[in-house]
């Protein structure tokens, strides 16, 4: 199933469409994403309406628009570990990002004035189902409601600066882009080796595979799930591969003007133009 957020109601596409499932189902299913994602497995075949529209050209906002919580994982690809020079952790890295800064996937990202330090991360981005406590790695994918492509905008300046901190760095306003679609696990041939993708201004910055993380998705739903009780919504950003533009030589910054495309397969693709806004200070 994928699924879509259109003007803060729930679609499933089919076939290319986009139907409403509260409509669909005559009010059996809940107009209101986040509680949709609870209910995944009652949606079920679901009529086409003559007047479905085509999925492509309509405007969609985050598939999954207010988790209780977002957790990012750090260095969590074997390439992104090389190309930064540090040792690979002995558990995940895991911080917290703010879920004021979700967008959606045509979204503008807004880069405050004055800052010059701006990185790209793409990612995948894996939804809840179900609460999860304690969760076993072996049955931590039947807790996923599905994934979507997700991008960790992250202020460098502000991350590095004296002691290392990564929640304010990559929750400014518009940080945290997802989407276009959520796509249950079952849609994925093998969810453990998916495509993901970053071009900036159409060069083509970050391509790998998920099957290059360090921590893969049941381990993070478990390490996280000892901790802290995982609600259904609550997203993982997952960790991004080798190329972001911290570590190239000379580095490489987001700049207003520039359009970044992510792509992660069976997802779609986000394109969120960069533009400047206030100054930050």
């Amino acid at each position: 199933m994928k699924i879509a957020n259109v003007s803060g109601r729930a679609h499933v596409v089919v076939d290319g469409r986009l139907v409403d499932v509260e409509q669909a189902s005559r009010g059996r299913l809940p107009a209101d994403p986040m509680a949709l994602i609870a209910t995944l497995g009652q949606v079920g075949q679901l009529p086409v309406p003559n007047d479905a529209p085509d999925l492509d050209g309509v405007r969609l906002d985050p598939p999954v628009p207010r988790p209780s919580k977002i957790l990012g994982i750090g260095l969590n690809y074997r390439g992104h570990a090389e190309e930064s020079g540090l040792q690979i952790p002995d558990e995940p890295v895991v911080f917290a990002k703010l879920p004021s800064s979700l967008i959606g996937p045509t979204d503008d990202i807004v880069i405050p004035g004055g800052r010059v330090r701006v990185d790209w991360e793409a990612e995948l981005v894996v939804c809840i189902g179900r609460r999860a406590k304690r969760v076993a790695e072996g049955d931590a994918w039947s807790y996923v409601a599905g994934v979507t492509a997700g991008q960790d905008i992250s202020d460098r300046e502000e991350q590095f600066r004296a002691l290392r901190q990564f929640t304010i760095a990559k929750s400014f306003d518009t940080y945290s882009p997802t989407g276009p679609l959520l796509v249950t696990p079952d849609e994925i041939a093998n969810p453990d080796d998916v495509g993901i993708s970053c071009t900036l201004d159409g060069e083509v910055v970050q391509s790998s595979r998920t099957s290059d993380l360090i921590w893969p998705v049941a381990k993070l739903i478990s390490w996280c799930s000892r901790a802290c009780t995982l609600e259904p919504g609550d997203l993982i950003f997952t960790g991004t591969p080798s190329g972001v533009g911290d570590s190239r030589q000379p580095p490489r910054y987001l700049a207003p003007g520039n359009l970044l495309e992510t792509r992660l397969e069976g997802a779609g693709t986000m394109r969120n133009p960069v533009v400047a806004g206030p100054s930050y200070d």
